[in-house]
């Protein structure tokens, strides 16, 4: 795969994933015991944060821009630390998150493996 598709499959991702969020939002704001359901409300402004930032990473990656791929690589590992944080923050053995989660946690993995292939830090030279 060359890197200018890598970099635009990414960003079809992060364009994919905003859209996700604001339209059924997957993931929770906010820590406490229902951590792991990642549940979200369009009332709270993070969401928005998140979905239009996301977006807006997506837009740039896609006409390539350098300052697009560190961003969206700074937010999606930020993303992955929170969700995978309060999986083993807690004693004892890790609790399971659910399946959207675990989606949410691969499609994250995937953007950022996307970044790294060979030649898609390059691909993007603005």
């Amino acid at each position: 795969m060359s890197g200018l598709t890598a970099i635009r499959i990414a960003a079809l991702l992060a364009i994919g994933y905003g859209l996700w969020v604001l339209v059924g939002g997957p993931v929770q704001l906010g820590a406490g015991s229902q951590a792991l359901t990642m549940r979200l409300s369009l009332g709270n402004p993070v969401a928005w944060l998140i979905g239009l930032l996301a977006v807006f990473i997506g837009c740039f990656l896609w006409m390539r821009f350098a300052w697009a791929w560190w961003l969206g690589l700074a937010a999606a590992l930020f993303q992955v630390w929170r969700i995978v944080y309060p999986i083993f923050s807690s004693a004892g053995a890790p609790r399971l998150p659910g399946l959207v989660t675990l989606l949410v946690l691969a499609l994250l993995v995937l953007f950022i493996v996307l970044l790294f292939f060979p030649k898609a830090r390059a691909a993007c030279s603005r």
